[in-house]
């Protein structure tokens, strides 16, 4: 049986880079806690958005009936009810764009660290 020197199996084996790998992992860890801040402010912002509105729309609600006529026209209760309506539509899309921007910038972000990830092992394997 023989032995190789130390020397020629340390020259067999590839080397392999530590210290990129680390920093490989490192950014991945990055990039994940900006993905969840993104995405925990936008969490805040549409609860405090949508806490925002339920009080406005109690409050036109309870104006609403506070403000009961009995000579006031059903068209003109009719109006208001549809400006409300209008409103929480127009709140409605609002939150959804702010959730779809938010869900943009994580994928961006995502993509953007999947690209350097495979750079990185390219240069890694070479």
């Amino acid at each position: 049986m023989t032995t190789k020197p130390a020397a020629t199996v340390a020259q067999t084996l590839p080397k392999f880079d530590f210290e990129a790998v680390i920093a490989l992992q490192k950014a991945n860890l990055e990039t994940m806690v900006t993905a969840q801040k993104i995405l925990f402010d936008l969490a805040q912002t549409v609860a405090k958005r949508q806490g925002e509105m339920l009080k406005e729309t109690f409050s036109k609600g309870e104006n609403l009936f506070q403000g009961f006529d009995a000579k006031k026209q059903p068209a003109e209760y009719m109006d208001e009810a549809r400006a409300v309506m209008e409103k929480a539509m127009v709140d409605v899309k609002e939150t959804i764009d702010l959730s779809m921007k938010a869900q943009n910038e994580v994928v961006d972000l995502l993509v953007k660290r999947a690209t350097k990830n495979l750079e990185d092992v390219k240069t890694l394997a070479a």
